[in-house]
């Protein structure tokens, strides 16, 4: 799914903020595929639960993101949130769930300290979360194969 934008600022979604969250989404989604991930759509329901609650719904809320992509045939789920606590800084936050298993198989997150113009920072951060997603996917297929 794509990173959520969680502004916490006096000036929430700004559009230049909401425009690089964009370009991290795009681009990890990029880089996944890129990588060999099979990255499939998010559940049709998706969008319009996200339109109901805050940007951190289905981060907080593995259960229901389970359900509401459980027909896509995916083997995890990686639910991306961009923390916007102050003006300095985006933290882009993700989980992997495995979906067979219910529980999150990992955490990370990710400082992007930029300009709101500096798209290079955005993308090197959208590449190396791909990365880390790559690797621990590669772990957990090789650990189910075992």
């Amino acid at each position: 799914m794509a990173f959520l934008l969680n502004d916490m600022t006096n000036l929430p979604n700004a559009p230049e903020e909401l425009k690089r969250i964009d370009l991290l989404s795009t681009k990890f989604h990029e880089s996944l595929k890129s990588k060999g991930i099979n990255v499939v759509p998010e559940g049709a329901k998706v969008k319009s639960e996200i339109e109901k609650h805050s940007p951190t719904y289905l981060y907080d809320n593995v259960e229901t993101a389970i359900e509401l992509n459980k027909n896509t045939g995916a083997d995890y789920l990686v639910i991306g949130v961009a923390l916007k606590p102050t003006y300095l800084f985006v933290y882009p936050r993700l989980i992997i769930v495995d979906v067979k298993n219910k529980s999150v198989v990992m955490s990370k997150s990710a400082q992007l300290e930029s300009s709101w113009t500096d798209e290079n920072t955005t993308i090197r951060t959208a590449e190396k979360l791909a990365q880390v997603v790559k690797e621990r996917v590669d772990a957990l297929h090789a650990a189910a194969e075992q």
